[in-house]
């Protein structure tokens, strides 16, 4: 899990949608909820390991939405702004 952390921290750093999109389809909690189960002592630990990892993922998907909708009202800019450009030449 903390691969897929860093991975996802470093595809947002590049604004990288692809790798973004690529490692939602590899998120597998399930997984990382038997690994962190089998790795903790108690369960005190394992609601503070699981918690801290699920806070962690919680920010960085809303970082990536807002890139996301950052990167959408962009592109819809620059489509309006050639849109307008296309009705001036056509006139």
């Amino acid at each position: 899990m903390k691969k897929w952390l860093d991975d996802f921290k470093l595809a947002l750093i590049q604004e990288n949608i692809e790798n973004l999109d690529s490692l939602l389809d590899d998120l597998n909690l399930k997984d990382f909820a038997v690994n962190i189960a089998q790795k903790s002592k108690n369960d005190d630990e394992l609601r503070k390991n699981i918690n801290l990892t699920l806070n962690q993922i919680q920010a960085l998907l809303q970082e990536a939405i807002n890139l996301i909708v950052i990167k959408k009202d962009n592109k819809a800019h620059d489509i309006q702004k050639f849109q307008k450009a296309l009705k001036y030449f056509k006139a």
